[in-house]
């Protein structure tokens, strides 16, 4: 290249380097829409209203009653970096508003048709000044209640490369109704309108007591929410946590339905991500995902929240101190709520009886069925309650009260006294609340997976003096190679005792060593068993394959034995994949059943 070919440097104008910035700023009207929310938020306004056109594409508008914008500041106020929000360095350091570029107004006007009429409190008139494609025309007196209304029309008109990455009008509009619903629920005292054309979609009343922000998180998240959601409220060497932590048990195949929110700004961040992933570990379907709206306080200085364009990232000045408050926190309130809170009400809908059913019923001719003993009722395991599960259960009350008296007394106990079971499948229980279900399988589940855990943790393992030999095949002691580590970490010591032969010379106390021979087998028998690499994930596993089977009959005293130890169980309300282990019925709910009180 010759010297008369090469580049010179030069200053954009301002209108190009402003579409520029609106690259950054400026991806869809929902985007737009979340910085003109924050302008309105950081004016103190207490209603807001938006009108949307075509998804926001042709139009969308922003009115609020916050504290308008000075004439002789609203032409300054469409320039480059500039704001009425940071001034010094120090200002920077310690950010209280939700803005603070002076970067997302004139990014707008560049790449649209802008309108901004505004009327400052104790002005007497309000100003309008228009702006297209970056072309501001002369201010011009106007007439409003104090606040501002900002309009954008045409996104994307002189930038039709850009405006083609748009989706529908439908899809716009559910974007921007997502960015209403993060806003909405960091904004409580805050009313909010949302108009398509003309027609009102959204209407979030101020809400200015705890009734009425229990609402709209349940106008937002659904009301099925609330009711499978724990409130916590926690602090801790200046920080807290509150908000709505949803129930295990209540979970969705996608986590759209998360809300986490930094001193009101809502943020992705990796940190909070893994503790908040990590803090579900053990009660959680691996490719389920929780349900959430948490708010997290701290003094701005300790967190940076000008690392992102669009401000949806933060970094952290201590992100370990973050990440151990919110997994420690979180976690003892999963474990806590095993305990206080073990059953899951489910809303239960007036039945009729099945058309098999209500038919013989109308004939008269309904019998019941033959009935069997329960010795006649086999699972083709032969031996393997007397030889597995049995030892590691204990049946005989810790008291020696008459049985008569511990029945009396079984209702007091959390899941109450066993009555029956159904289909080997199921222990009917009743409390004082009502009716109890529980899974023998998932209940039993839990309570080996926490001891085996402990004992792992302690390193309490049983040293068998003859090893438990056990042969395998190829892909098993492959599959034995990879997973050592984790299996070693999760308390159980085994090594290659020769081709195609493992022996097992030590293993968690929690249940009788001669179960871990056949567990081993299993886990290194199907590749889709054991998903997890780490200890916890093998442990789980084993767990599963230890406890009762459905289709095992129990005794009353087997029953009732299982659920005094459920009880005294962490985190007792799920499995070790997240599926409940008790699902509890008020009496109410059964008084509907039947029409009750009608």
């Amino acid at each position: 290249m010759s010297a008369d070919q090469t580049p010179r440097v030069h200053r954009l104008d301002d209108t190009l380097a402003n579409q520029i910035a609106a690259g950054e700023v400026v991806e869809r009207p929902a985007s737009i829409l979340k910085e003109l929310l924050e302008n309105s938020l950081d004016a103190g306004a207490t209603r807001i209203t938006i009108h949307l056109e075509g998804g926001g594409v042709d139009l969308l508008s922003v009115e609020d009653d916050g504290v308008g914008i000075f004439p002789e500041d609203l032409v300054l106020a469409l320039e480059r970096h500039a704001t009425s929000k940071v001034a010094t360095w120090e200002d920077l350091q310690a950010i209280h508003t939700m803005g603070f570029r002076g970067e997302a107004l004139p990014a707008i006007a560049s790449v649209s048709r802008l309108e901004i009429v505004s009327r400052a409190h104790g002005q007497k008139q309000a100003t309008r000044l228009h702006v297209t494609g970056g072309a501001t025309a002369a201010p011009e007196p106007s007439a409003r209640a104090p606040g501002t209304t900002v309009r954008v029309a045409d996104l994307f008109f002189n930038v039709p490369a850009r405006r083609k990455f748009l989706r529908s009008a439908s899809a716009e509009l559910s974007r921007n109704q997502k960015v209403l619903r993060q806003i909405a629920l960091a904004n409580f005292p805050v009313a909010f309108q949302l108009l398509q054309n003309g027609r009102a979609l959204v209407q979030l009343p101020a809400a200015l007591d705890a009734d009425s922000r229990a609402l709209r998180v349940a106008n937002i998240m659904g009301e099925g929410f609330l009711a499978n959601a724990l409130y916590i409220e926690q602090e801790d060497q200046g920080l807290s946590l509150s908000g709505w932590l949803g129930l295990p048990t209540y979970n969705r195949a996608r986590g759209d339905e998360q809300y986490f929110y930094v001193n009101g700004r809502p943020v992705r961040d990796p940190v909070i991500t893994h503790a908040l992933r990590a803090s579900y570990n053990d009660v959680l379907f691996q490719d389920r995902h929780p349900l959430y709206v948490l708010y997290l306080k701290l003094p701005p200085e300790r967190v940076d929240v000008n690392v992102h364009p669009a401000k949806a990232e933060v970094r952290f000045r201590d992100s370990r101190e973050i990440h151990d408050f919110l997994f420690h926190t979180l976690r003892r309130v999963i474990a806590e709520q095993g305990g206080e809170h073990p059953q899951l009400t489910v809303p239960v809908q007036p039945l009729s009886p099945a058309p098999a059913l209500q038919s013989s019923l109308s004939r008269g001719a309904y019998q019941h069925p033959t009935q069997r003993p329960l010795s006649a009722v086999q699972d083709g395991s032969g031996a393997y309650w007397e030889r597995l599960v049995a030892p590691a259960m204990t049946f005989a009350p810790s008291t020696d009260m008459p049985a008569a008296h511990l029945q009396e007394l079984a209702p007091d106990y959390p899941l109450g006294q066993a009555l029956a079971q159904i289909h080997a499948r199921f222990i009917l229980a009743q409390n004082r609340e009502g009716m109890i279900l529980i899974d023998q399988h998932a209940a039993h589940e839990r309570i080996l997976y926490e001891k085996m855990k402990i004992a792992a943790q302690q390193n309490d393992k049983q040293v068998f003096i003859i090893p438990e030999y056990l042969h395998v095949t190829a892909t098993q002691m492959a599959r034995f190679e990879a997973k050592q580590n984790a299996l070693q970490a999760a308390g159980l010591e085994i090594s290659v005792a020769g081709p195609g032969t493992l022996a097992i010379h030590a293993a968690p106390k929690a249940i009788p060593a001669a179960t871990y021979g056949q567990i081993v087998a299993d886990l290194l028998a199907e590749e889709s068993a054991w998903t997890g690499k780490d200890s916890d994930a093998a442990l789980a596993d084993m767990a599963c394959r230890a406890a009762i089977k459905t289709s095992r009959r129990l005794s009353l005293e087997e029953m009732n034995s299982l659920l005094r130890q459920l009880e005294a169980t962490p985190r007792f309300g799920q499995c070790n994949h997240g599926r409940p282990t008790v699902v509890q019925f008020s009496l109410a709910d059964l008084d509907r059943l039947f029409l009750r009180g009608r």
